[in-house]
């Protein structure tokens, strides 16, 4: 059952690709390289932005509101657990079972936003000093020298042939909205995954701004 469903999705992603005309690139790699979206689903607000101030190292950082979101589901989270703690406590509440789906309820929706803040503030760093892109709170400084290392989260700017930009629709109960994606195409036709969004715009700026800093060409698919 979850295999069937999981190949409808790809083939759903993979229709979606049709629409891309590799051809307009004028790149001989464009035509070996995916183009349905890498990341499955995506925000429909700005979670990223680029931060180019230095040019040495740009940055792809959490916006506010992407910390409101999270934030948000954190708080209800923490209110969910500590209220009826508190009526329970010296309101003299008997209810065990209230009690405890209460806090159930709210440790789901605080383990949700400690979750999304963690993922959002994780940075996405291309430092073009030291040539390498990787997603991660600290620097690998041990493996600045070394090949390319996708299970670090580190990855050669020289490796980097392309960036791309694919679209995706996202589809919910009541609703539906395009996320987009920013990929690096490596050398190899596999991609990278650097963030993903639904602001338009913002996406086709920082991916313009990104692909001018790496000197290679933009892929916009969207």
């Amino acid at each position: 059952m979850f295999e069937r469903f999981k190949k409808l999705i790809e083939a759903a992603q993979k229709h979606a690709a049709k629409t891309v005309d590799p051809d307009v690139f004028e790149h001989p790699a464009a035509q070996l390289t995916d183009w349905y979206p890498l990341k499955g689903g995506g925000a429909n607000f700005q979670t990223h932005r680029l931060d180019a101030s230095n040019p040495d190292l740009l940055v792809f950082k959490c916006t506010k509101g992407a910390y409101l979101f999270a934030g948000l589901f954190t708080l209800v989270g923490l209110l969910g657990i500590l209220i009826p703690v508190i009526v329970f406590v010296k309101g003299g509440m008997q209810d065990w079972g209230m009690v405890g789906f209460a806090v159930l309820f709210g440790g789901i929706f605080l383990a949700a936003g400690l979750f999304m803040l963690h993922f959002f503030t994780i940075p996405r760093v291309f430092d073009t000093f030291y040539g390498c892109y990787y997603k991660a709170r600290k620097k690998p400084v041990h493996m600045m020298h070394q090949e390319g290392n996708k299970k670090h989260a580190l990855t050669h700017l020289k490796d980097v042939q392309a960036v791309q930009v694919i679209k995706e629709r996202v589809r919910g109960k009541n609703s539906s909205y395009y996320s987009y994606e920013i990929n690096l195409v490596l050398k190899d036709t596999s991609r990278i995954n650097v963030i993903d969004h639904g602001k338009h715009q913002a996406i086709i700026e920082d991916a313009e701004t990104l692909a001018l800093a790496l000197g290679v060409p933009l892929w916009d698919g969207t």
